[in-house]
This record gives structure tokens, sequence and C-alpha cells, in this order.
């Protein structure tokens, strides 16, 4: 189990965290032992011996065994988003054990709080996703490096998260047993993660891991896996608006070209959409003073 360092403030914590983060940057093994001590001491394991952590644990088990964390032959965007996970996760140890509040904090490692203060399904996803996509964001650019399957690939993961995330939050027809299957303790280990089958252990991918990622086998569970992706894809707009509110991600929605998924987005969309943004905004000052001349002269009218 780890034990974080002694610490008095929210800077002494930040600090220590990227220490650890920089001493386990090119160990992939010693990321993971990073992380299940994460898990021993925060996961709640009192579910007959189940943990929060068995699904991160096994994905990120599967990243190792595909090479996609290796400083010289891996994915400079898996490292780095990986790597921004566990900073993220991490720091919220540190400030938990340290009694620390988690004010100054980004919104996902206050989730991580929440979570470690009052371990639940919903909790963790909320802290789990809402670093994904803190990851997603910020490696953009390392995501145009890799080729069209291997960024096939990642919007495949990522909205599969997203929908795993919607059965906990209960915004889908599946009710009871959609949290169920999704609580990431049991179930959604082998529905949603299915590593072996569904997520090749090598990188880069190529043109022959396309029926792989896709699920495009004739067994029962690549059926499944098909009929799960073609019900998100039909709705994806609506899960990336809803889980967008839920992870404090509004980036989420420009990862879609209309309704289909589109991670990463064009190179300068980020500096568009800000324009775009920034014209908006002024239109709606512009539009605030044009009411206000109005009902100042109504006033003057009134009073004449």
């Amino acid at each position: 189990m780890n034990t974080y360092p002694v610490v008095k403030t929210y800077e002494e914590a930040v600090a220590v965290t990227q220490a650890l983060c920089d001493a386990i940057r090119d160990n992939p093994q010693a990321r993971r032992a990073v992380r299940e001590s994460f898990y021993e001491q925060f996961g709640d394991a009192d579910n007959d011996g189940l943990s929060y952590g068995d699904s991160e644990l096994a994905f990120l088990d599967w990243e190792i065994r595909a090479g996609v964390l290796e400083p010289e032959t891996g994915s400079h965007w898996w490292r780095n988003v990986n790597l921004n996970f566990i900073y993220l996760s991490e720091l919220a140890g540190c400030l938990a054990q340290n009694q620390l509040p988690g004010d100054q904090a980004t919104f996902p490692t206050r989730c991580w709080l929440d979570f470690i203060a009052e371990p639940t399904p919903r909790h963790w996803y909320r802290a789990h996703n809402a670093s994904i996509l803190a990851g997603f964001h910020l490696y953009e650019d390392d995501a145009r490096l890799e080729n069209a399957i291997g960024q096939e690939f990642l919007n495949i993961t990522l909205y599969r998260l997203m929908f795993a995330q919607a059965l906990v939050e209960d915004a889908t027809i599946f009710g009871e047993i959609g949290a169920w299957l999704a609580d990431p303790r049991g179930f959604s280990v082998t529905l949603l993660v299915h590593l072996a089958d569904f997520y090749p252990p090598h990188y880069p991918l190529t043109e022959a891991d396309r029926p792989i990622i896709e699920g495009k086998g004739k067994g029962l569970e690549e059926t499944a896996v098909r009929l799960m992706d073609g019900l998100i894809r039909h709705f994806l707009r609506e899960l990336y608006q809803a889980a967008a509110a839920w992870n404090q991600a509004p980036e989420l929605l420009n990862y879609l070209d209309g309704n289909k998924p589109a991670y990463p987005p064009a190179a300068g969309h980020r500096e568009v959409l800000a324009a775009a943004q920034a014209v908006a905004s002024l239109e709606g000052v512009l539009a605030g003073q044009d009411v206000a001349v109005a009902e100042d002269g109504a006033s003057g009218l009134q009073a004449g």
C-alpha cells in the first residue's frame, strides 16, 4: 500500500505528485504498481474481494502488453494521457491522506477526492472519465500522430467509456441492469473491456486490426459488441452532451462531426471554435446593450 509523503500545503502535494510521475514516466510496470497501490488503499475491496480498480488495471495491463507505454517504441498519446491520469488521481490520494482540501485542484482531482470519501460506481466513473477526457483534450496534437486505425481505436475507446458511465448514471433504457453491468468492480471488465478479443496486443495498429476493434467477427460476443456500438453511435451526440456535463468537459462535443466520432478534431479547430465563441459572446454583449438602450428609451417615453 502506498504511503504518500507528509505535506502541509496544496503546493507541496503538487510537487511530490509531479516528482512521482517523473520517476515512473519511463517505467510501465512502475506505473501499474502505483495504480495498484492506490486501489489497495482507496478501492473498497470488500465487495467479495473485487475492487474499483479491476477495470482500470485490466486496461493498464493491455497497455503494457501492447507496448503503447514504452518510452522508445510506444505512443506519445497513450503515454501522456496515462501519466496525466495518474497525476490527477495520485494528487487526490496525497491530499486525502494528508487531510488537505482540494478546492485549488482541477475538477478531475476533486472527483477523485469525492470517490475516496465515498466509493461508489458513479463517483468512480466521474473521476475516471473526467481524468481521461482531460488527457484527450491536452494531447490532441499527439493523437494526430496516430495512424488512421489508431485514431479510430481512440474514438471507440472513448465512446464505450462514456456509454459505460451513462449506464451507471441511469441515463439509458437499461436501468438497474445497466448499472449492474457497468459496475467497474465486476461484469464490466468482461463486457466492456474484453481485452483479449477487442484490443490488439501490439502497437501500432494496422489495417488488419480493423475487424478486431470493430468487433466484426462471427461469434456471440462480437455480435453483442456490434449491437452495443451501433446503439451508442445512433445516440452519440446525446451521449456526448450528457457526458460533457457529468465530467465538466465541454470539449467532448468537439470530437463529433455531425453524429460521427471525430477525435482528434482537425488542426486549427480549437482556434476556430474559440473565435466563434468570442463572436457569440460579443453578440450577446451587443444584444444586451440594445436591450438596455431600448429600456432607457421606453422609460424616457413613459416619463414624457
